[in-house]
């Protein structure tokens, strides 16, 4: 199944904000969104040296008042957060969020594995999801949808998913058993999967149409080393992987310097 690939604006040095990947499509088409994905130089592993400093910043240049991190088990399970008080909120474990609280930022730590953002515009819903192996073939993506339409009303239809910066196909070799878990036939020994792939077949499956789902071009490992930390490469750092809902309908501080892009063509903004 093809997806389009789309590769994300990289805000520029001196800008004042933390440099970020955004969807450029999805930042033009609602205003009211906020997404992205950190770079190297604000580690939010939550054993590493200074999370809640790399939170401070991102918050500062992002409407946002509440943000929520939690953490990671390579598991399934997907919260529904806010409403809530402003300031950092750890959650139980978990590997998905999701929220339709204005001024809510949510967030997952990723270094290979997938960030995958959800955005439901008619009900104004979005998710963060981290998808590594595990979790994918647990179906965490499909929890995730799923619980946008139980607590949202938004039905699948209606989502658009962006599988963003992560470790691509071709660096990402993994043994027999991963395949298999995936659903895929094993081969008679370690090979290269795509992961992105794969969860874009699941959400294809779940009924999300193939239009509004869309891949990054960035690979944790083999794209620009100075851009983003990866696991497989011998970084102990995480990127964060995060979606909100401004407070306001104004645009966003984390503005990239790329060209233009159409908006989205069906209206939904």
């Amino acid at each position: 199944m093809e997806i389009r690939t789309i590769r994300e604006d990289l805000t520029p040095d001196g800008s004042g904000a933390p440099r970020v990947l955004t969807h450029p499509e999805w930042r033009r088409s609602w205003p009211w969104l906020v997404q992205g994905t950190t770079t190297r130089g604000l580690d939010f592993a939550l054993d590493g040296p200074d999370p809640t400093g790399a939170w401070a910043e991102l918050r500062g240049a992002t409407p946002s008042t509440a943000a929520f991190q939690a953490r990671q088990t390579h598991g399934v399970k997907v919260g529904v957060r806010g409403p809530i008080g402003p300031g950092l909120h750890l959650v139980g474990g978990a590997d998905g969020h999701l929220t339709a609280m204005p001024g809510a930022l949510l967030g997952v730590t990723v270094a290979d594995c997938v960030p995958v953002s959800i955005v439901a515009p008619r009900v104004r819903a979005v998710g963060m999801v981290h998808a590594g192996w595990r979790g994918a073939a647990g179906g965490i993506l499909e929890r995730a949808i799923e619980r946008m339409s139980t607590a949202f009303g938004a039905a699948s239809g209606d989502l658009y998913l962006h599988l963003g910066p992560s470790i691509c196909g071709s660096c990402y070799e993994v043994g027999p058993e991963v395949h298999e878990a995936l659903g895929f036939r094993p081969p008679p020994g370690p090979a290269p999967i795509d992961l992105r792939s794969a969860l874009a077949a699941r959400a294809r499956e779940a009924g999300v149409e193939a239009e509004r789902i869309t891949r990054s071009a960035w690979c944790t490992l083999c794209s620009d080393r100075e851009v983003l930390y990866s696991h497989r490469g011998g970084d102990a750092g995480r990127q964060l992987g995060f979606i909100g809902l401004s407070r306001d309908p104004e645009p966003h501080r984390l503005e990239p310097d790329g060209n233009g892009h159409p908006a989205d063509p069906r209206g939904n903004r």
